[in-house]
């Protein structure tokens, strides 16, 4: 069912309508069974009805032709990409970045590296308006950089991509966001060469992979601002935090969009309004959210929670092409934890 909210499209009685007419709907019993989300299809079926042309976001791959030579290279080099994915990385804490060390030595002779995404929010809290509270963040990215720099090959070879938080310095309280500032990261970016620092959402392309990596506290945000609490599944079959979880993914799928939230709970620039689109679907969907680690196949679309390594020192290890079975790939996807 997933939540609704205003700001949303829905489909009632086989008719798309928007989500006030949806809640008048639903007030009716009766009719709660024949309301929904739209119609979705998967990434394939999206790029056939209306061309690949108008699908691809990098404008890299310019025909079907092209497409196919592609998939062939990631048949054959594709099970060698790795990426290492974390949320909630908080510097600031003396015990993170003795699990950060644990983790990079542990990745540190692999060949070929992984590509390690770090996701915000970087700070337990948020930037202090005080003169000190600057000097203090750029004092956390260089203590992340010398832990870095102890594995030589990480510093010098490595991809570490950030990707900022809710509270992480910069323009906030708007999607799409932009990096975190470069005055804060100078010292990181010129000890580690390959140091990526993104927006919020990031989007990546691997060989023929669609990956998108975003941030943000999504359930907690689709459950305050919900017209209609979801229908939950029978006592003992799923958690209720794995459910709300599944509404959630479901929610932004079929929208096909990052923040289907009324613009009083997500305010979005609109100019930049396509980066948060999700038609087609992306093959990978990786999202920070400061819920419990999960992972869903929706339509074809790979929904994966690394869940706050703060927490429990939690991460997730993602293969885009984990098998390949004759002309297809599988992905794979591994929880881990530091003891």
């Amino acid at each position: 069912m997933g939540f609704f909210s205003e700001k949303q499209i829905d489909n009632a009685d086989d008719e798309l309508i928007s989500i006030t007419r949806v809640v008048d709907f639903l007030n009716n019993r009766q009719l709660r069974n024949v309301a929904g989300s739209p119609i979705v299809e998967n990434r394939s079926s999206a790029i056939q009805a209306i061309g690949l042309q108008n699908t691809d976001i990098f404008n890299s791959i310019n025909s079907l032709s092209e497409l196919e030579k592609e998939r062939q290279q990631e048949i054959k080099h594709g099970q060698d990409g790795m990426f290492v994915i974390l949320s909630d990385v908080h510097l600031d804490n003396p015990s993170v970045l003795d699990k950060l060390e644990v983790m990079l030595e542990g990745y540190s002779e692999f060949t070929p590296l992984p590509v390690f995404i770090f996701m915000g929010n970087f700070m337990s809290k948020p930037l202090s308006a005080s003169s000190d509270g600057g000097k203090a963040v750029m004092s956390y990215f260089e203590d992340l950089a010398g832990i870095i720099c102890k594995f030589p090959k990480l510093a010098k070879e490595g991809r570490f991509v950030f990707v900022p938080g809710p509270s992480d310095p910069g323009i906030t309280g708007v999607l799409p966001r932009g990096p975190i500032p470069n005055y804060f990261t100078g010292a990181l970016r010129s000890k580690v060469k390959h140091a990526f620092f993104a927006s919020n959402p990031c989007r990546m392309r691997f060989f023929t992979k669609e990956l998108v990596f975003f941030r943000d506290d999504l359930v907690s945000k689709m459950r305050r601002h919900t017209l209609l609490q979801p229908r939950q599944e029978e006592e003992g079959s799923t958690s209720v935090q794995r459910q709300l979880s599944r509404h959630a993914v479901k929610t932004v799928l079929d929208q096909s969009h990052l923040s289907p939230l009324p613009l009083s709970a997500s305010p979005i620039f609109w100019q930049h309004d396509h980066a948060l689109r999700l038609y087609p679907f992306p093959d990978a969907l990786i999202i920070g959210d400061r819920v419990d680690q999960y992972y869903e196949n929706y339509e074809e679309c790979d929904a994966i929670n690394p869940g706050p390594f703060t927490a429990g020192y939690n991460f997730v290890v993602y293969r885009p092409v984990g098998e390949v079975r004759k002309s297809d790939t599988t992905s794979e996807v591994e929880f881990s934890q530091i003891e």
